[in-house]
This record gives structure tokens, sequence and C-alpha cells, in this order.
């Protein structure tokens, strides 16, 4: 996961399978990213939004041990923090509430959600757009 954009950013890591968990904080690293987590609950996932405020950007599974974490995705988008979403679920099933979302469907290369972060900085940077 070489992308420069992810160097010296905070990157919040919510997934709740080990394995997953381990691979992905483990390329963050890797790209020069400063990992939080990771948190494996809904619970967990909004006390560290709560108790950092320099979170850059996060990398959510929305199904943390059958919780959906739409209210983690919620307080993220209230406090304006880029991220994206690892799931099993087709990005239909997000579309309608989180249009403007990334989801990288499991089983995901570390490369695709790089890329998936990335391309959510560089949109928050911009504005949006």
């Amino acid at each position: 996961m070489p992308l420069s954009e992810l160097r010296d950013r905070r990157i919040l890591v919510v997934e709740d399978e080990y394995l997953v968990a381990v691979s992905l904080c483990e390329a963050l690293q890797d790209a020069g990213s400063q990992v939080i987590g990771p948190v494996t609950s809904v619970d967990t996932a909004i006390k560290a939004i709560e108790a950092r405020p320099q979170i850059d950007a996060a990398v959510v599974d929305i199904n943390l041990g059958g919780v959906k974490a739409y209210v983690v995705a919620d307080l993220l988008v209230a406090r304006s923090i880029p991220f994206i979403f690892t799931s099993g679920y087709e990005q239909d099933a997000l579309t309608a509430r989180y249009p403007r979302i990334r989801n990288c469907q499991k089983s995901y290369a570390m490369a695709t959600v790089g890329v998936a972060l990335s391309g959510a900085l560089r949109e928050a940077r911009a504005g949006g757009d």
C-alpha cells in the first residue's frame, strides 16, 4: 500500500475480524500511517473517536459482531472525518444511507483499501467534490 496520501495520517481501524484487522493495520503502517486501533466494537469505536480529536480518516467494517456500525459512520460524518467501509455487503446496501462513501467489499486486496482511503482523503481536502 505505497500511497503517499496515507503517510503521517492518523487512521482509525474499526474491524472485529482479528486477521483482517492485523493485516490492515500492518499495511497502513507500511504506508506510513499512524494507526489507531484496531477497535472491535461500536462502543469502543465511539469512545476512540470522542477521545481523539485528531483522527484524519477511518476504515470501518460495517458489521461488528452482528451489530451494524451506522452510529460510528454517522459520528464520523458529523465530525467531517473521511472514511471508507469494508464490508461483505454489496455497495447498493450502503448507497441509500451513505451515497458518497466507498465500500471495499470483502475479501478485498489491501491495495484497494489504500486507494479508496487515499481518495476519501483527497475528496475531503477538496471539499467533498
